[in-house]
């Protein structure tokens, strides 16, 4: 989505804000300050409600709030676009508009009445946590779109959001649930509601993938692509279905996409450099640079990040630094979370199979499914005449 804000172009799903020569990046939490009190219009809103909207479900201080205004403040270079009101909290100065080809007769659909920039702004972070992935992410990601569903129920966008993040505990950490038939519900819910949604025909296509409906899956892409071929989460599903079905030179190219249009995004870069290591070497050296100078700028900046950490040793193994490789996974605990698959595929590269098998192990335990990623990944090749990795892979296929 994009939006206007006092002569800013402000990429909601990029959090990228462009006015004349200047571009900015927004945080998760800047963004979402910014659609909740854009959605107030105008409307002094209780630093209390703003706290409650912005970390759900998260003890922080006023501190935090004061901290996120700043930076909207300091980003979008004016401090008078949010309003301190004393002893009450703030508003939003400045109309926000939703643009619109000029000259085109505009008729107000269902969909735009059941757009909901708080739904959207919970989506966004959903999205950031599933990125992020650490221990609890998509559990987080579960229920921040939930609570967008609540918010917004017959909005599209939202419940093929609400899929996308099932889908992705179905596949990564289940827990024992079987959520795949309410993602397949959500996704074909969102096409009912706006047929003609690119996010919601991807969103279907995901889950069709999920299920082996090969067809089905490839038109839902193809659909939502046509429509919105810039949306990284949309190219990011596609590049997934492809890489499931073998077609993985295709699968490179959405992947390195996704990197190029997300400034801070390292698993683009990341699994295409892995993707085209036994094939393409120039290449794959080529994106693991670039990813692993993305994850070091994020290690600088948070230096318990997760999925930078986690990249960072996989990204290091593919470059032949394997000691340095070694030395680093010493720091990172994947426990609780799917990022250990990248761990083991570290670890397998570096020849430590003992410990590649046990982080599988525990994977499975949780509910990892995703069998196309243990024959897609090259690092995982040492692993495959593995008695316990083929027990592993045979029992996950059955699955």
């Amino acid at each position: 989505m994009i939006i206007k804000l006092d002569g800013w172009r402000i990429d909601c799903d990029t959090r990228q804000a462009i006015r004349e020569d200047v571009t900015v990046t927004l945080s998760p939490r800047a963004l979402r300050l910014l659609l909740v009190v854009a959605e107030a219009e105008g409307r002094v809103l209780q630093r209390g409600d703003l706290l409650d909207r912005i970390w759900p479900d998260v003890t922080v201080s006023d501190e935090s709030l004061s901290q996120v205004v700043s930076e909207l403040r300091r980003k979008l270079r004016n401090r008078a676009l949010i309003e301190t009101i004393a002893r009450t909290g703030y508003r939003l100065t400045k109309p926000v508009i939703r643009p619109v080809d000029s000259g085109v007769p505009v008729t107000r659909t269902a969909t735009d009445r059941d757009f909901s920039l708080e739904a959207h702004a919970l989506c966004l972070e959903a999205r950031s946590e599933m990125v992020r992935c650490g221990e609890g992410s998509l559990e987080r990601a579960e229920q921040l779109t939930a609570e967008a569903v609540e918010i917004a129920p017959d909005c599209p966008s939202v419940r093929a959001e609400r899929s996308i993040a099932l889908a992705r505990s179905h596949t990564y950490w289940s827990e024992g649930r079987h959520i795949l038939n309410e993602a397949c519900a959500e996704a074909e819910l969102a096409v009912s509601l706006d047929p003609r949604s690119a996010l919601a025909q991807s969103a279907l296509g995901y889950v069709h993938a999920l299920f082996g409906r090969w067809e089905a899956a490839e038109r839902g892409h193809a659909l939502a692509l046509s429509r919105n071929p810039r949306d990284p989460l949309i190219l990011h599903n596609a590049a997934w279905y492809l890489m499931s079905c073998g077609k993985r030179h295709a699968a490179m190219s959405y992947f390195e996409q996704v990197g190029d249009l997300e400034p801070h995004n390292i698993k683009g870069y990341l699994i295409a450099a892995q993707l085209s290591s036994a094939t393409d070497p120039a290449r794959s050296r080529r994106n693991a640079e670039r990813a692993l100078k993305r994850a070091r700028a994020r290690i600088e900046e948070d230096p318990t990040d997760p999925r930078a950490l986690t990249a960072a040793a996989v990204l290091m193994a593919l470059l032949g630094e394997r000691q340095a490789a070694y030395a680093s996974m010493d720091d990172i605990d994947v426990r609780g979370s799917s990022q250990a698959i990248y761990h083991a595929s570290a670890m397998a590269l570096i020849g430590e199979t003992d410990e590649a098998i046990l982080l599988l192990e525990e994977l499975f335990d949780h509910g990892w499914r995703d069998v196309f990623w243990l024959d897609a990944d090259p690092g995982l090749t040492g692993l495959r005449q593995d008695r316990r990795f083929r027990r592993m892979r045979h029992a996950l296929a059955a699955a």
